[in-house]
This record gives C-alpha cells, sequence and structure tokens, in this order.
C-alpha cells in the first residue's frame, strides 16, 4: 500500500467515529511480485499470475472488478510512474562518430599517415589515400550504428492514446474499498497503474500486461509478436497451465496486442518498465556483438598488425646494419610497413559488398547492413520458423473420417452445412472447410438443405451448431467442434450406417485415433447431428437443451500443409553445408510432422525424434551452460520457445563456432535477430524486427535464401581472394629485401 494511502487510512477513524476502516488484507502489497513466481523477470510474473484464479489475482492486486478510485490511481501512479516504456536518447552523432574511430585496422592506417606525414621526404600522396580509407571505414560504421538505435523506439509506436476503464466513485466508502458500482471513463494510458480494470473492445490496443477478467467471443491478434497471422482466443480461465508457453497463455494480454473482436474485461498486471514488451527494449538498446563478418576483418588486422610488429623491427636492423645508415633505415623499415598493409581493404569489401546487395536486390532480397551479405555466404546455420516459411500459413482441411476410420463423404457434407450456416465469421476452421474441393474441383453440395438458425462457436462452448431443414420438412441439428466438447454430447456413434450405443470401449477407441492424428501433426474435430421433431426458435436455451443424445458421425482433421518448395530448398541448402534448425511457437507435435515430411530431420528409423526436438519448458530445466550449450547442438527442432530462449539458442550456436542466420518476423524474434551473425525478416513482419534486421525479404520463404546464399559465397569468396592477394604481394618485397641486403 501506497505512503499516502497508508496516511489516508489513519485518518479515517477519526472522521468515521473511531473505528478503523481496513480495506485490504493485512500484509499484502499490490507493488510485490507473486509468491509463486520464479523470478523478477515479467516472463516469471505474468505466468505466476496466469496460475492465479481471478478473485486471488484481484485480491493480491488490492482492487475489484470495479476498479480503483481515483485517489488510489494517482496513490499508486506516485510508486510506480507513468505507464511509458523507457526511453533513452540515442547517443549523440558526435559521440556514434568518435566510437567508430578506434578498431584495429583504422588506428593501424591513422599510425602509418602520421609516420609518413612526420618524415623529411613526406609522402602527401600516401597520407591521403590512407586518411581516405580511414574515413570511408569511419562512415560507414557509424551510419550502421546510428541506424540500429531506432529499433528501440519503434517498440512505442504501437502504443495509443486513451483507454477506457473502471473507476470507483470518490465516495469514502470507495476510497476504503466498501462501494460497489463504477463508471467507465477514458484515461491517458500513461495514467494506468497496476489493478485498474481496463475495457477491451474491438480495434482498441492492449495498454499494458492484463490478465483477462471477463470475455465475449474476444480474439487478439498476437501477430506483432509472434508473427502469427491467426487471432488467439482469449478467455477468463481461472487457472493457465503449468506447461504452457509465454504466448499460450489463453487469460494473459499484452501490451501491444490488438483486439479483432469480441470484448472483454482485463485487469492490469504490469505497467511501464516492468511490462515483457519493456524488456525487449533493455535487450535492444544493448550494444550488438560483433558478427562473423566483423570478427573476420578484426582478426585479419590483428594478424597484419602483428606481421608488421614482427617485420618492420627485422627491417630497421638489418638495413641500419647494412648500410650503416639509420635515418635511410628507419624511412626504408617504414615504406615496409606501408607496403603490408592493404590500405584498399575496405573500399574493396565495401564495393564487393556493395555488389552483392545489388544482385539480392534482384531477387527480392532487401540488404540493410552491407556486411549481411559477406556473413550470407559464410552461414552455417539457419535458424528458421515454421509458421509462414516452411508452411503456408493456412488451415487446410485434410480428411473427414467415419468410426471405422474410412473417408465418408457424409462426414463431409455435415460439416460443410454448419460451416455454411455459421457464414465463415472469420474462423479459418469453416474457412477450410467450404475451401475444400472435391477431387472433381467442385465444391460440396448442400443445397438441399436450409438453414433454420446458428448456434455461434465460443470458447467456452469450443463448437458450433446450427439448425438446418431438409428436403422432408425435417430438421436436423449438427453439431462440430473440439473432440472432448462434441463427445460429450453424444449417446450413439454411426456405424456402418446405423446408429449403435457409444460404449466406454467404442469411445476409447475414437480417442486413440485422435490421438494419433494430434501426434501427426493435425487437429482433430467431431461432427455429430440430431433429428428433431420440431424447435422453438425464439428459445435460445431451449435449443442449447437440444445438443444431447446426439449421433457422432465422424471427425475431420486439420493441417498446415508445408510449402511447395521446401523441401527442395532444405536439401539445397544441405548441399551448400547449411543446417537448418527449426526455432517455432507452435506445439512439438506439429513441428516434429512438418520436419520429418520436409527431411529436416533424420529420415532413419533408427532416429529417435525426441533425441532431435525438445521444448522450451524442458530447456528451462537444464542445469548449467554445458548442458544446454551440448542440447542445442544435438537438437533440431525447438518447439514452444520464449523470445530469450531463442536469442540463448542462436548465442549457443555462434559460441560453437557457427556463423548463424535468424529468420523472423515478430517482435518475440528481436532478441534473436540482433545476436545471430544474420538477420533475416519479411517486410510484412512487424517494424521492430525489420529494424533488427539485416535482410530484408519481399516474399517468406527458404528459396529466396537459398538464392542469397549462393550469392553471398561469391561475394565472401571474392573477399577471401583480395585479402589473400594482397597480403601474398606485401610479404613478397619483405622476403626480396632480407635476402638481397
Amino acid at each position: 500500500m501506497s505512503p499516502l494511502t497508508s496516511a489516508v487510512m489513519a485518518w479515517l477513524p477519526s472522521r468515521l467515529g473511531g473505528k478503523r476502516v481496513s480495506s485490504f488484507p493485512a500484509g499484502m502489497s499490490w507493488n510485490e511480485l507473486p509468491r509463486s513466481a520464479r523470478d523478477a523477470s515479467p516472463e516469471a510474473v505474468l505466468a505466476a499470475f496466469a496460475m492465479m484464479h481471478a478473485d486471488m489475482a484481484l485480491e493480491h492486486l488490492q482492487t475489484n472488478r470495479d476498479g480503483l478510485t481515483d485517489f488510489e490511481a494517482n496513490a499508486r501512479r506516485a510508486v510506480k510512474g507513468p505507464n511509458l516504456l523507457p526511453t533513452q536518447k540515442p547517443p549523440s552523432w558526435i559521440m556514434t562518430l568518435l566510437a567508430a574511430i578506434p578498431n584495429p585496422f583504422n588506428v593501424l592506417l591513422i599510425f602509418l599517415a602520421i609516420i609518413n606525414a612526420s618524415v623529411p621526404n613526406r609522402d602527401w600522396a600516401g597520407v591521403t589515400v590512407l586518411l581516405i580509407m580511414v574515413v570511408i571505414s569511419v562512415l560507414v560504421r557509424f551510419w550502421q550504428e546510428y541506424r540500429s538505435s531506432v529499433a528501440v523506439f519503434r517498440l512505442q509506436s504501437s502504443i495509443t492514446n486513451n483507454q477506457k476503464v473502471r473507476r470507483q466513485p470518490p465516495s469514502v466508502e470507495a476510497l476504503v474499498g466498501k462501494a460497489h458500482g463504477s463508471v467507465e471513463k477514458l484515461v491517458t494510458e500513461k495514467d494506468l497503474v497496476p489493478g485498474d480494470v481496463v475495457v477491451l473492445s474491438p480495434g482498441s490496443v492492449v495498454p499494458a500486461d492484463c490478465l483477462v477478467l471477463e470475455a465475449s467471443f474476444l480474439r487478439i491478434s498476437q501477430s506483432t509478436w509472434t508473427g502469427e497471422n491467426e487471432p488467439v482466443a482469449k478467455v477468463a480461465t481461472s487457472i493457465g497451465s503449468k506447461e504452457a508457453t509465454l504466448f499460450d497463455l489463453a487469460n494473459v494480454a499484452f501490451m501491444g496486442t490488438s483486439v479483432i473482436s469480441g470484448n472483454g474485461l482485463a485487469l492490469v498486471l504490469r505497467t511501464g518498465s516492468d511490462v515483457l514488451i519493456a524488456g525487449m527494449a533493455k535487450e535492444l538498446k544493448k550494444k550488438r556483438e560483433k558478427n562473423a563478418f566483423q570478427q573476420g576483418i578484426r582478426n585479419v588486422s590483428w594478424m597484419l598488425i602483428g606481421f608488421m610488429c614482427v617485420m618492420v623491427p627485422i627491417v630497421l636492423g638489418i638495413s641500419g646494419k647494412t648500410t650503416g645508415n639509420w635515418n635511410d633505415a628507419a624511412l626504408f623499415s617504414i615504406s615496409v610497413a606501408v607496403g603490408l598493409v592493404p590500405e584498399m581493404l575496405p573500399a574493396i569489401v565495401n564495393a564487393n559488398l556493395a555488389r552483392g546487395a545489388y544482385v539480392l536486390s534482384k531477387m527480392k532480397a532487401i540488404v540493410k547492413r552491407l556486411d549481411s551479405v559477406q556473413n550470407l555466404g559464410a552461414m552455417s546455420v539457419l535458424c528458421s520458423d515454421k509458421t509462414g516459411t516452411l508452411t503456408k500459413d493456412e488451415i487446410t482441411l485434410s480428411q473427414y473420417l467415419d468410426y471405422a476410420g474410412a473417408e465418408n463423404p457424409s462426414v463431409l457434407k455435415l460439416a460443410t452445412v454448419d460451416a455454411g450456416v455459421q457464414g465463415g465469421n472469420g474462423n479459418n476452421i469453416d474457412l477450410a472447410i467450404l475451401n475444400y474441393r472435391l477431387p472433381d474441383g467442385k465444391p460440396v453440395s448442400v443445397a438441399q438443405y436450409e438453414a433454420v438458425t446458428a448456434i455461434p462457436f465460443t470458447f467456452e462452448r469450443r463448437r458450433s451448431a446450427c439448425v438446418v431443414r431438409g428436403v422432408t420438412g425435417q430438421n436436423l441439428l449438427v453439431a462440430k467442434g473440439a473432440f472432448d466438447e462434441v463427445l460429450g454430447l453424444c449417446s450413439s456413434v454411426r456405424q456402418g450406417g446405423v446408429a449403435v450405443p457409444l460404449d466406454p470401449e467404442k469411445k476409447k477407441m475414437l480417442a486413440d485415433r485422435a490421438d494419433a492424428l494430434n501426434g501427426q501433426g493435425y487437429r482433430v474435430l467431431l461432427v455429430a447431428e440430431k433429428q428433431l421433431d420440431k424447435v422453438d426458435l425464439e428459445d435460445e436455451d431451449g435449443l442449447r437443451e437440444l445438443e444431447t443424445r446426439m449421433t457422432l458421425e465422424g471427425l475431420l482433421s486439420f493441417v498446415d500443409p508445408p510449402k511447395d518448395d521446401a523441401a527442395d530448398s532444405i536439401a539445397q541448402l544441405k548441399v551448400l553445408g547449411v543446417d537448418v534448425k527449426v526455432l517455432t511457437g507452435d506445439s512439438l507435435p506439429v513441428a516434429l510432422n512438418v520436419c520429418q515430411v520436409l527431411g529436416v530431420l533424420g529420415t532413419n528409423d533408427d532416429t529417435d525424434d525426441d533425441l532431435q526436438a525438445i521444448t522450451g519448458p524442458e530447456l528451462a530445466e537444464l542445469e548449467g551452460e554445458e548442458e544446454f550449450d551440448a542440447m542445442v547442438k544435438t537438437c533440431t527442432v525447438f518447439a514452444k520457445l520464449t523470445p530469450t530462449q531463442k536469442a540463448l539458442v542462436v548465442g549457443s550456436l555462434r559460441k560453437a563456432g557457427h556463423c548463424v542466420g535468424m529468420l523472423g518476423d515478430g517482435i518475440n524474434d528481436c532478441m534473436a535477430l540482433r545476436k545471430a551473425d544474420v538477420g533475416i525478416s519479411v517486410d510484412s513482419g512487424a517494424s521492430v524486427a525489420k529494424d533488427c534486421a539485416d535482410l530484408i525479404l519481399t516474399e517468406k520463404g527458404l528459396g529466396i535464401i537459398v538464392s542469397s546464399v549462393r550469392t553471398g559465397r561469391i561475394t565472401h569468396g571474392n573477399t577471401i581472394k583480395y585479402i589473400k592477394a594482397r597480403t601474398s604481394r606485401a610479404r613478397a618485397p619483405s622476403r626480396s629485401v632480407l635476402t638481397w641486403r
């Protein structure tokens, strides 16, 4: 409790007849972390709140569903500060420019320029060339470093100005937490505090990290975070899942995500610098590690400096003793030092990289950082997401099976009837059914059915239903939805065209078939029907009560199919010596199935998929860096990863000596994109992801990556050729001098 609130609580007894009033449980502070949080990180705190019952979360934050009073909100704001992401001014351009100067090659060139300008017979042409090379190198590095600061500020662009919030009226009873009832008012988002209750509606942006208290058909787009286009259902579930990853939490809404449809009531959990996206901003503010190309240039520079430090004293000593003229010997040794330095290296390398960038632009790849062209050529591991890269990112109806496991057109027809009555409603499942085409290319015909009424899908019921009238005038109830929910409505199952009792043995058989399909990466729904004698269309509760003693007709399976060119692209990358590792937020069975089909995993029957795949929660349980690094080296598929874990996987691969590429398009990929030697995003991705990337693809897919790697190999080869030729030519005069002298 804030000091201001405590003072008021101490003052109230004298105004209320000496009776002291306490609004909240003793010893509980709204500013404390949940006890079940494993640490103070945003991920751990949000996961702990998700595991709480909503009433417990309200109690912990010392509020209720009517919200706070303005008085209490002001008091909390005095403690927590405004609900704004932490901002840091980018370094001044002068400081960035000065920081771009000190690298070994630039220091070497400056040193040689000073020496050349200090000797009696000054070589001004040589001094000018050396300084021009330094200026070019510094300006290129300055521009790259200064531009990278944009990423932090892009994170704030998704926050709107005003938010509808519930506030209690400013009465004494409300002040001590005894009032009931509230008013909805608009406040600026920066004035929100933990404990506020906000109203979510279509088109609004979630203003803070929140716990969903009430939801009505609430669907929120997390695409800016995850890159997944499908909106996520948010429900007021009391308890979260221990196995769920951060973005699977159905009762948590994240700051910056958008409400697509439905309405909801949400409790503000974290604001300002405590929200999840703020942690991302802190990571993006850190200086980016040197990539493989920069480390290579640095190593070459130090090699030349070392070689010069060895050769120049030797040449000076031998020349001075041989000629007896130490002044001439000093000048001669300086000339040798200048000859050892490939002063044109920055210009040659940049010109080579620029040529590679131009070629890539013709291949629908936009280069943001020139050195990414070189790193593409040196890349040995590509970390890629699954959805939209390996798969088409569209749900497709795959099978329509009866109880016996055979394809049955009746199951498909009933599913199409319900999907047609529902009208799609933006539901990808219904759209997939309506878009399905028979082998002759024609849609399923359901013209003989007349729509009577629809019972729409809800996330609480996890099914939809409809009533239709056939050509005989008979009403038919059709239900379609999640396995457990629809199975619970059925008392019989269609077997051989006859409805037979649905006994436990048949239920187990159906469950085993569904589990087998789920294990192969399919999503399974059940379809059931029931003949109705009459139906009261005005009585909605009566309609729902009809959903009993139905007959199970069969099941549907859906899948996000692989892209047509994905398998070939992966095979070509393997030929080029690039291993593909999949980092996805999807479930492990789905990811394994796709990777097995595309050849990402080993096809040998003796290969255990469990040894090639791991989930984020399993990674979190590993002890020590050595165990983590060993698992990253072994595994090919990583499912249910958090943003931090993605970056750790990329860092582990780099530590093992790999040149790593990272392909991602969501905010959750930003840390991994910056950690990689070459970060790759797409033009449809989140703005901050594109800011963190080195290469932006105009089309998402591995085909462009293959072409880019080949172009990078050519650029990489040309750079290596120049360095070898120039250093060999630079050593030749030294050997000649030593031999002649």
